[in-house]
């Protein structure tokens, strides 16, 4: 066992981030841990990495489902124009409902 007193500066953030970044990106602690200092750093920065990468997949996915129908997209930015143009103009509300 190493006590906390022995590590300098520089190893106690490493270890700082590395249990920071398990813990936040959702690795969780596991069976197989770093035993060395480059070890730690190496983890954690593959883990800030793929973190990254997973969030950027999610959001293309996301963004992929959201344009599936292009023609109602192109239609609800119609709709917000002309909301747009119609309070802008201050129309009244019985001449907006027929417009829309």
């Amino acid at each position: 066992q190493t006590d906390i007193r022995s590590f300098n500066i520089y190893e106690v953030y490493n270890l700082s981030m590395y249990f920071c970044v398990m813990t936040l990106t959702g690795v969780g602690f596991g069976d197989v841990s770093p035993s060395g200092q480059f070890e730690v750093q190496l983890s954690t920065i593959t883990m800030f990495v793929t973190g990254f990468v997973w969030a950027w997949v999610i959001a293309n996915v996301v963004n992929v489902v959201n344009n599936l129908d292009a023609y109602f997209t192109y239609f609800q930015k119609l709709n917000d124009d002309l909301n747009m143009l119609m309070e802008s103009r201050a129309l009244g509300r019985s001449l907006q409902t027929r417009c829309r």
